[in-house]
């Protein structure tokens, strides 16, 4: 057997994966503080104290490192939607619950969802690996996979009408991310045109789409 090569090899991908985790902590921060347009790999480079070339061993681009942010910012998504997942039975909050988690965990990490919603764009996926990508698109199956449950559990215990829980998780998934993003990218919609906070619209919008849901007794 030979353990003092495994041990190397071992530690060598250690030390790749903090490296790794390094560079997207200080991609973060600069990404957070500046944008995407105005980020360089060269002030990512020295926040990280790494050379540039070693920044491009580990990612092809500015654009695979801004999704892999992104990607960061998914699974502690999905890491908050796991909790609803361990709830303790009986209640009929099923959606609610859902919703509200989603909404809290934008107030908490607002800048998170800026790089989403850039993220999100086609030119911006279209130059970005596909398995850069993955991360970002498996951890948003799993949020909606819980939504999904929860809309199940609601109809169910008789809750909510019979309705395919699955398209009413990603209606309820748009209908969050949609409201999020013109008031977030519009300050002339939220201000001007809509006239009331983000958490009101959120408020309403739940409260129509429960309406829709409820079985009428």
């Amino acid at each position: 057997m030979n353990t003092g090569h495994n041990k190397k090899t071992e530690r060598r991908k250690n030390e790749q994966l903090a490296r790794r985790k390094a560079i997207i902590k200080a991609a973060r921060e600069v990404f957070f503080a500046k944008g995407f347009m105005s980020a360089t790999i060269d002030e990512i480079a020295d926040r990280c104290g790494l050379a540039k070339g070693t920044i491009y061993l580990y990612f092809k681009s500015k654009e695979e490192l801004y999704i892999s942010v992104m990607a960061e910012g998914m699974q502690r998504l999905r890491k908050e939607f796991e909790v609803l997942k361990k709830r303790p039975p009986g209640g009929n909050e099923f959606v609610e619950s859902a919703f509200m988690a989603y909404y809290h965990f934008f107030k908490r990490n607002r800048k998170y969802f800026r790089i989403m919603f850039l993220s999100s764009q086609p030119d911006m996926r279209s130059r970005v690996p596909e398995e850069a990508l993955r991360g970002c698109m498996e951890a948003a199956r799993e949020c909606l996979g819980i939504v999904r449950d929860l809309v199940q559990e609601g109809i169910e215990a008789g809750c909510y009408r019979k309705v395919d829980a699955w398209a009413v998780a990603n209606i309820l998934w748009a209908t969050i991310n949609g409201i999020i993003m013109a008031y977030e990218q519009d300050p002339i919609y939220r201000e001007e045109i809509v006239g009331m906070e983000l958490e009101q619209m959120l408020l309403q919008s739940l409260d129509l789409a429960l309406e829709g849901l409820r079985l009428k007794k």
